[in-house]
């Protein structure tokens, strides 16, 4: 699904490698196919990428903040590659057999978020989410570069005592209309960091959004967050004239997870939904929304992605490679 509000090289240090095994040029072959369609310069100057990974399994398990604990975290829903577990490394990514993103294994990336539960204790699916992968508002298209081999991160905060920053965490109900300026009229950031009642029938459109500044140095930290910043702001309408501090000064794509739940009337009211982090007394629900990422993609792949999407500002669309290939699309439910 598409969200209703937007239908929308980095040279690596002689001194950072990890021995990661590549997918097979057979498994290229079946992930990519001929695309027809033409993709276009986007007229806010930003790039885009985007791609479907469906929920995948569902566990206790955090490889990150609990790795080789088994069942020590709360409950979270992966999309993607379909083996991580606690025990889950970035070599061990590569292992995958298959994956539930475009794309099959050119994408073994982890993606994980905490589990969403209606007014009834009932968990709300993720249908047919995005993942987005564009230069963002704030930096300069070019700018971008692919992120290294092994990059892991976490944005947004588990043990939130107070509502989040809603250039991080973000929800909005579809229905809303806003007067103000934006960089692109068709993606209004008029979120707020927590839960907001949306009317019945509406969608709640849930977003969280990856730091895209790297030290450079560091593929993790003890935090899992410390090596990753985000830019300084640009100030809508005009992209582009943000940038990364000394401390952090490699761009790389902005990642964010998108979701749209329909609001069905018999789940409650969508502001006493939670997640399964909110269990920690959150100030509002939803505050603790946050997201975890580890880096699994063919490093050929993404940098087309860079080099034809992102940096000449190019609409790719959903899986278009922007050189006349895309890759294969996944099933969706």
């Amino acid at each position: 699904m598409i969200l209703p509000s937007k239908i929308a090289t980095f040279v690596m240090l002689a001194s950072i490698s990890l021995t990661l095994t590549p997918n097979s040029s057979a498994a290229q072959n079946q992930g990519v196919m001929n695309a027809d369609d033409v993709t276009d310069f986007r007229e806010d100057g930003s790039g885009a990428f985007r791609t479907h990974c469906i929920e995948s399994h569902i566990s206790f398990d955090d490889p990150l903040v609990s790795p080789g604990q088994p069942g020590a975290a709360h409950q979270h829903v992966f999309f993607g590659n379909s083996i991580v577990d606690a025990y889950t490394t970035p070599k061990s990514l590569f292992q995958a057999e298959e994956t539930t993103c475009d794309g099959g294994t050119l994408n073994s990336s982890a993606y994980w978020v905490p589990t969403l539960f209606d007014t009834n204790g009932e968990r709300v699916r993720f249908i047919d989410p995005l993942f987005y992968y564009k230069t963002g508002y704030h930096l300069p298209a070019k700018s971008i570069q692919a992120p290294p081999r092994g990059l892991r991160m976490i944005a947004g905060n588990a043990d939130a005592q107070t509502v989040q920053s809603a250039r991080v965490v973000k929800f909005r109900c579809s229905s809303w209309m806003s007067d103000k300026i934006w960089f692109d009229p068709g993606d209004p950031l008029d979120h707020v960091p927590y839960l907001p009642d949306c009317p019945a029938d509406d969608v709640l459109e849930i977003r969280i959004v990856f730091p895209q500044c790297w030290d450079g140095e560091n593929l993790s930290s003890a935090n899992f967050q410390d090596h990753m910043t985000y830019p300084s702001a640009a100030t809508p309408p005009v992209t582009g004239t943000g940038s990364c501090p000394a401390s952090h000064p490699v761009a790389i794509p902005e990642i964010s997870y998108n979701f749209a739940v329909h609001v069905d009337p018999d789940r409650g009211p969508t502001n006493t939904w939670s997640l399964s982090s909110d269990m920690q007394k959150t100030p509002k629900p939803g505050a603790s929304l946050h997201a975890d990422w580890m880096n699994g993609w063919d490093p050929e792949i993404m940098e087309r992605i860079v080099k034809n999407c992102l940096n000449p500002g190019r609409e790719c669309g959903v899986g278009l490679l922007g050189d006349g290939e895309m890759l294969r699309p996944v099933i969706l439910d």
